[in-house]
């Protein structure tokens, strides 16, 4: 399930679907226990709520150790990585987040969302070590995001992620960058209520001097009324409007 479903379907009265189960093999978690995990990761950037999400994934790994769980416990691990300033601190994290995700795979090999996210965490270790020194981890990570589309197809996430590769990496590795918008513009499609999705797609653009393009790809943020992401919304939005501003568009 990806975030942007989880995210509806918290709106929608998650709380009475607290007998609805998630099979992970043997074992099983019901939503009713990810529903504070989830409030608390949506809403991480008020005050204490990413740790908070952190400590409740702890204390219910401890009793069921779920796919489920290790992925969202990856997905937090990641979130507060992003925000360490220390590189040691960086790569602690997201490499416990690599180890969680690892699990959730195999523990339920057709979760869409446990690959993508030991995806990301494979990604952002890489960005922290600097990408010269994660060359290797170039197969890896695409194949988790294959994987992800393989088990859904709709997930916009993983086309996101391929983006940032097809961009980022020289082409000698495989970089593309006309590829690389392909990427861009199907992850906006697929999720157009992540706000992150908008800003790399324009800045995309902006290197083709499809000035036109960027402005409406920036003025869409905007126009998101629910953010399936609510505690990135701000500063998508905040992104979006200075880029705007410098483009001397209102």
């Amino acid at each position: 399930m990806t975030d942007s479903r989880v995210s509806r379907r918290k709106k929608s009265g998650l709380t009475l679907l607290a007998f609805f189960v998630f099979a992970t093999g043997a074992s099983a978690v019901t939503l009713g226990q990810v529903a504070s995990i989830d409030d608390h990761y949506f809403h991480r950037d008020k005050g204490s709520n990413l740790d908070a999400s952190i400590s409740e994934l702890n204390d219910q790994i401890k009793e069921n150790e779920t796919a489920p769980l290790y992925w969202r416990r990856c997905r937090s691990l990641i979130r507060r990585g992003e925000k360490r300033d220390r590189k040691a601190d960086k790569l602690a994290d997201y490499e416990l987040a690599r180890t969680d995700c690892e699990k959730s795979v195999a523990l339920e090999p057709k979760s869409a969302d446990g690959h993508f996210w030991y995806g990301v965490a494979m990604g952002r270790w890489g960005e922290a070590k600097g990408i010269l020194k994660a060359m290797f981890l170039i197969k890896p990570i695409r194949r988790e995001m294959n994987e992800t589309l393989r088990l859904d197809p709709n997930h916009g996430g993983a086309h996101h992620v391929l983006g940032e590769m097809l961009w980022q990496i020289p082409g000698f590795a495989g970089g593309d960058k006309k590829k690389a918008i392909e990427e861009f513009e199907l992850a906006v499609k697929l999720s157009p209520t992540h706000t992150s999705n908008y800003q790399p797609l324009a800045e995309a653009y902006l290197h083709f001097g499809r000035k036109d393009d960027a402005i409406k790809a920036l003025k869409a943020v905007a126009a998101v009324k629910a953010p399936a992401d609510p505690a990135e919304y701000p500063e998508n939005l905040a992104d979006a409007e200075k880029r705007l501003s410098t483009l001397g568009a209102k």
